[in-house]
């Protein structure tokens, strides 16, 4: 992530931040409820039974019923914008998605505090206490330049937690992911580059197959002439952190370069195949057994700049492309075929309900929804100010998406 990385086209730090104003009530519908909370609500917040938890930069978590506080825990004072040495979230608290296991009913969450140190705090889903408390800042990095950015991921027993850069890719930092065993609060390390940076950030989760952990890692120190570093690549690592394959472009070191690498885009799993894009705009299906290494095979599909999750129904694909949602279809050899781009600015993560696509645009505070058949306008919804990469979550009947003071909730049709 260089200046273009974490918001992936050019910028101002406030509009990275998700600071866009609302559109005019006349072009959208409004949201049924708004539930305002203590700050920004960067991770895509989650529904479990009846309760909607979401976690905000102020370091809080909140468990919100039908649009109203159930409980509220406040874990630690969030690190201001101007103690780090570059970024575009101020203050910076909680910013990953929260993760929930449903075998304990523990809600997960890694927070930013003083000094810019990482804690991942287990916290009682039902009243709020804290269970867990357990540092995780990666070893190979300057606490002050890195973030932890991606949604968690809870199994067997185990917390994920990937961490990149700031925006900027400012100060000393390396890619890490943390394996948390909840049980006795050890931390195993995965660190992502030979070579420095190489942040882990896209917003989603990890995709998994097989017993196997995918998640993509962006451009690393390493360019042209220099030993590959493992950087601009889709990277499959065991439940204990050993990296056990990889794909990357034949051009990754030019790539690297030029900030045009992999890591913005989570791998989605299609038809035991990954679908993967990022900054170059350059499409791939990979086997999910076999990601082939360097690899100079021709990009499946091309023209989508890809940041944060996909969504996946069936054997097709929507992809959160920069210029409006890509519909694709995979086939089980790897084919790919381009079934439809919006022409809407629908440039966020979109999810798949209720027959339709769902996606915002960040820009302009707005959710579109979206024919999953065609990519035509069914309708849309003006917001309050919404962050970067805002992910729709699904529950109960309703739509519920984080903004820069709360969330929001909308009826599904």
């Amino acid at each position: 992530m260089t200046a273009l990385g974490l918001c992936g086209v050019l910028l101002s730090a406030t509009a990275c931040g998700g600071s866009a104003t609302k559109p005019p009530a006349t072009t959208a519908r409004a949201a049924d409820t708004t539930t305002t909370l203590d700050g920004a609500v960067y991770g895509q917040p989650i529904v479990a039974a009846d309760t909607v938890f979401a976690a905000t930069e102020n370091d809080s978590v909140y468990a919100i019923v039908n649009g109203d506080v159930r409980w509220r825990t406040h874990l630690a004072d969030p690190v201001a914008g101007s103690d780090l040495p570059c970024g575009d979230i101020d203050p910076v608290g909680i910013t990953g998605r929260p993760a929930y296991d449903d075998a304990t009913h523990r809600l997960y969450v890694v927070a930013e505090s003083a000094g810019a140190h990482k804690t991942l705090y287990g916290l009682d889903s039902g009243t709020g206490a804290v269970t867990l408390r357990v540092p995780v800042d990666p070893p190979f990095s300057d606490p002050p330049a890195t973030l932890q950015r991606p949604a968690l991921t809870v199994r067997d027993g185990r917390v994920y937690a990937a961490f990149g850069g700031n925006y900027g890719d400012c100060g000393t930092y390396t890619g890490a992911l943390a394996a948390v065993d909840v049980s006795t609060s050890a931390v195993e390390w995965y660190r992502a580059s030979t070579s420095g940076r190489g942040g882990i950030w896209a917003p989603g989760a990890a995709a998994e197959a097989d017993g196997l952990l995918y998640y993509s890692v962006g451009n690393g120190d390493a360019e042209p002439g220099d030993a590959y570093d493992y950087t601009d690549s889709v990277i499959a690592l065991t439940p204990d952190l050993r990296r056990t394959d990889f794909f990357a472009p034949a051009g990754w070191a030019q790539d690297n370069a030029a900030d045009r690498d992999l890591g913005s885009m989570n791998p989605a799993l299609v038809q035991g195949r990954l679908v993967m894009a990022g900054k170059s705009g350059d499409g791939y299906v990979l086997d999910a057994a076999h990601l082939g290494g360097i690899s100079s095979a021709a990009p499946a599909f091309t023209g989508c700049r890809a940041f944060g999750p996909a969504a996946v129904a069936d054997d097709v694909a929507y992809l959160p492309c920069a210029n409006g949602t890509m519909a694709i279809r995979v086939t089980a050899p790897g084919a790919a075929t381009v079934l439809w781009r919006t022409t809407a600015p629908a440039n966020g993560p979109p999810v798949v309900v209720a027959g339709r696509v769902w996606a915002t645009d960040w820009h302009a505070g707005t959710l579109y929804a979206l024919d999953p058949a065609t990519g035509n306008v069914l309708a849309q919804y003006g917001t309050g100010p919404i962050p970067h990469f805002a992910t729709p979550a699904v529950g109960n009947g309703v739509l519920i998406l984080g903004t820069t003071a709360g969330v929001e909730t909308f009826r599904l049709p």
